[in-house]
Parts: structure tokens; C-alpha cells; sequence
């Protein structure tokens, strides 16, 4: 069986490789050295910060409603624990709809607080108003939603005022690292902007010019120079880039075009800074929250609260599998022991999310004298090497049941696209080579069963066009990624499933 190198190593090695370096080359070193300074602990998810905000924010309105409803001087009896967890709910909501929970937002400024205020009134305010409307005054009189509006108020300010400044001070673990991509006029602007009214969102980690190779190392507009493009790809790959910033002239669209497309590939954020013009307005004595803005060109697929539900959901299934196939994992393991000498888990090399790898688990199915961990020669029907059981288990899926335990280590999502072991071949060429977008599929984790799979594009790829089909339903599936698709893709598996058309 081959050895599993430590997650932080195979991230280094991976770095190390796909940049193309050679031992520590004079470009290697500064690199490697400043990992130290910001991938010692990557940041928290954007939407766990907002999350922890948003429970604070509903903790000062249940705290407030308690009060009004404790008060002895009001004219009708206070607010009912169900409409008290009902305003706990809206409310944040409301403010998460106007935009108060987006990651630039947390760290406070005017804006911050207007959109808190906003929402607050918008929650109380509308719900008085709708009792009036609908001849239910006695239950929530007008007196009553402004005094709780007025005891609110001071609680979710200074909420938000404690939360901003608690991540401004954990600086290292809440703000986003951003790489700059241009080394003109519009990156020197850009730093220089951002130097007289930071925005504490993001760090600028450094700087990377898509046409020139510099040496790494030294300062270039401010900021670190970290290498070429390969460099950058290496540290996206590795985890230790969230965001990418396009300083270059909105003039230059054929460039602009091509970094797009370059980064499609990478689950990273892409966004583009303001043209030269947009600064001329800026200068150092403005308001402290006043912020540039951004084009968003592309996000990270599955993001944000759709990762909450996503993350969930992996768990949620997983678990409920789990309980579900508990005795059957455990009669097939004693049929493969008892069926072939050698282990019952076959472990085997795979690549999985940001192209990072990882072993996937199975039930052996072949002989283990003739266990193939590379995949050098795909499985064919009537193969030789697959034991009694193993045709059997194959034939329904049920080899894939352990990796349930991938899923719970998150090396997996219980829906995605199937990893894949790396050098596998497609009509004799690698699958990198024949897919000019094959590696996109890496932009989320893999999956125990996806849409390419419940559409029939599985099992061995005799022909190109196999896996064409293959890649082009798996990014369909992320592109177009739902709850609902999900729901519907899980349905589909259970039905081939239970046909026995092998859906995995």
C-alpha cells in the first residue's frame, strides 16, 4: 500500500511541483520563507465570521424583547416568546438581504451601521405596521415596537461595534489575502489608495506581473514581489490565496479576458480594481469607511451560504448513511475477508479538491497480489483481477460505501464530481490532455456520486469523447449547483441503485 504523506506536506509538495521549481531555486526560497509570515493559519470562512456576527445580533434582540417584556410601566402585556424568536430570526435577515453580513461589512464603518439600523426598523417597524394594517393592533401595539426598537437599538450598535473590533484585532485569522496582478500605473494607484483608507477586509499579500518574470523578492509599488504567474497558480493551489486583483486598465480587455480565463480553473476570487479615473475622487482625508470598489469578475463556486448548506448536507448524509449501511459494511467486509487473502479496504490515490490529493477508500475488489494503486489499466468487463465478491459489489456500487468515511474526514461531498486517480487515460491520452477544462472539476471536492454519473457517463473511458461527456456534466453541476440539484441527483442514485445499473 502506498504511504500517505501528512496534509502539510503534500501541500508544499504540491506547490513545489506545480510551479515547475527544481530543488530551492533562487525564486523558491523568498517564496517558501514567506509562508511562514501569512499560511502559518488560513483564515476563517467569510461566512463562519458573518454567521458569529448574525448570532450576536440576534442575541441582543432577544435580550432587548426580554426587557420590554419584564417592564412593568407599558400599556399592554410585552412581547410573546414566539414573536421575540420570530424578530431573533427576521431581523438578521433583513440585514443580511441589504448586505450588512458581506465580509467588508463586518469590520465595521458608517455603512455597517446604517445597514444594522436599517434592518432593525424594517423588522420591528414592519411588523407594527402590519398588525395595525390587519386590525391586530392588541397583539403588537405601535408603543410596543418602538419601545423595543429603542432598546434594541444599543445592544446590536454596540454589538457590531465589539465584533468589528475583535476581528480588526485577529487580523490574521478574519481578513481575506489578496495578490495584486499588475505592476503600472493602476497597481501603484491601488496600493496607494488602499495604503490612505485600508480596507481591513483583505490583506495584500503581494504583487504578480502576468507579463514580465521578475526575481522574487524585494518590494514593487509597495508590496512584495512574489514571482511569475506559475508562482501565484503554485499558491492558489496550496490554499494560501483568497482573492486575486486585476490592477490593470479596463481598456486592456484582451488581457483582461485572458487572466479571466486563466483563473477559471482556480477556486479563487476574481475581482477588478477601478480604472485610473475612479481615484481622482479619493483622497486621504475622506471618511474612515469609505471603501474602493471592486468588480466582482468570478467567485468561487459554492460559496458562501451555500457552503453552510452544502456542509451540512455532506454530514447530514453521511451520518444517515452511515447508520443505514452499518450492519452491511460490516457482513461485506467479513465477504471479502473470507472470499481473498489480503486487507479489506483497497486505498488508493486520488485527486481532490484544488487539485490537492488524497486516498480514497473501497472495498478491495480484485485479488490483492493484482491491486493496481497507480490505475494503469483501467477496469474492464470480465477483468481477471476482480475476485467473486468484488464483480458482485462492483455490479451494485456497494465497493463504494466507505467512502462515507472520506466524506466525514471532508476529503468528500456526498455529491460531486467522482475523483479521479491521477494519470488515468482516456483513448490512451491523459484526461488533462484531452479536457482542456479538466482540472475546473478540482474547484470543489469530489463527490460519491454526481450528475455525470446518474446521466451514465461512468466506468472506464475507452474513448475521448466518454470523457468529454463526463467533464462537461461535472461542470454543468458546478456551475448550476442547487440544493435542489442535489436533491434530485441523490433521488436518481437511489433508483440505479436499486435497478442495479450502477450509477456510482
Amino acid at each position: 500500500m502506498p504511504p500517505e504523506h501528512r496534509a502539510g506536506d503534500r501541500r508544499l509538495l504540491t506547490a513545489v511541483a506545480e510551479a515547475g521549481w527544481g530543488g530551492l531555486s533562487s525564486e523558491a526560497r523568498p517564496v517558501i520563507a514567506r509562508r511562514d509570515r501569512w499560511a502559518k493559519v488560513a483564515p476563517l470562512p467569510p461566512v463562519l465570521l458573518a454567521m458569529a456576527v448574525a448570532v450576536l445580533d440576534a442575541v441582543g434582540l432577544v435580550l432587548a424583547g426580554l426587557a420590554v417584556q419584564a417592564l412593568p410601566l407599558q400599556p399592554a402585556e410585552g412581547p410573546a416568546l414566539r414573536l421575540i424568536g420570530f424578530v431573533a430570526v427576521l431581523v438578521p435577515c433583513l440585514i443580511a438581504a441589504a448586505g450588512g453580513y458581506g465580509h467588508a461589512a463586518l469590520f465595521g464603518g458608517k455603512r455597517a451601521a446604517l445597514g444594522a439600523l436599517a434592518g432593525l426598523v424594517l423588522g420591528i417597524g414592519g411588523l407594527g405596521l402590519a398588525a395595525v394594517a390587519l386590525g391586530a393592533r392588541g397583539a403588537f401595539p405601535p408603543g410596543l415596537a418602538l419601545l423595543w426598537l429603542g432598546l434594541a437599538t444599543p445592544p446590536l450598535l454596540a454589538g457590531r461595534l465589539a465584533a468589528a473590533v475583535a476581528l480588526r484585532a485577529a487580523a490574521e485569522r478574519t481578513r481575506q489575502r489578496a495578490v495584486v496582478i499588475g505592476d503600472g500605473p493602476q497597481a501603484a494607484r491601488l496600493v496607494a489608495a488602499l495604503g490612505a483608507r485600508p480596507d481591513r477586509s483583505f490583506d495584500l499579500i503581494g504583487l504578480v506581473d502576468d507579463r514580465r518574470v521578475h526575481q522574487a523578492g524585494g518590494l514593487r509599488n509597495g508590496l512584495p514581489y512574489l514571482g511569475s504567474m506559475e508562482t501565484l497558480a503554485a499558491m492558489i493551489r496550496s490554499g494560501e490565496v483568497d482573492q486575486v486583483i486585476l490592477a490593470l486598465p479596463w481598456a486592456a480587455e484582451a488581457r483582461l479576458q485572458s487572466l479571466l480565463r486563466h483563473f477559471a480553473d482556480f477556486p479563487v476570487d476574481v475581482r477588478l480594481a477601478p480604472d485610473l479615473m475612479a481615484y481622482r475622487g479619493l483622497g486621504t482625508a475622506g471618511p474612515e469607511g469609505e471603501r474602493l470598489h471592486f468588480l466582482r469578475l468570478a467567485d468561487r463556486p459554492i460559496r458562501g451560504w451555500g457552503a453552510v448548506v452544502k456542509t451540512i448536507e455532506d454530514y447530514g448524509l453521511a451520518l444517515l448513511a452511515l447508520a443505514v449501511a452499518a450492519v452491511p459494511m460490516a457482513l461485506i467486509a467479513m465477504a471479502v475477508k473470507l472470499d481473498s487473502p489480503g486487507p479489506v479496504l483497497f486505498r488508493q490515490r486520488r485527486t481532490g479538491f484544488n487539485n490537492q490529493p488524497f486516498y480514497v477508500l473501497k472495498f478491495r475488489t480484485m485479488y490483492h497480489e493484482a491491486a493496481d494503486y497507480t490505475a494503469a489499466r483501467q477496469v474492464s468487463l470480465g477483468d481477471k483481477r476482480v475476485t467473486r465478491v468484488g464483480a458482485i459489489l462492483r455490479r451494485t456500487s456497494l465497493d463504494e460505501l466507505p467512502q462515507i468515511f472520506n466524506i466525514l474526514r471532508g476529503d468528500m461531498s456526498f455529491i460531486g464530481p467522482r475523483p479521479h486517480a491521477p494519470g488515468t487515460r482516456a483513448g490512451g491520452r491523459p484526461f488533462e490532455e484531452v479536457a482542456a477544462r479538466y482540472a475546473a472539476r478540482h474547484r470543489v471536492k469530489p463527490g460519491l456520486t454526481g450528475l455525470a454519473q446518474v446521466r451514465g457517463w461512468r466506468g472506464p473511458t475507452e474513448t475521448e469523447d466518454k470523457l468529454l461527456r463526463r467533464v462537461e456534466s461535472d461542470l454543468e453541476y458546478i456551475d448550476t449547483w442547487s440544493p435542489w440539484l442535489d436533491f434530485t441527483i441523490l433521488v436518481r442514485t437511489l433508483l440505479a441503485v436499486a435497478r442495479m445499473r450502477n450509477a456510482f
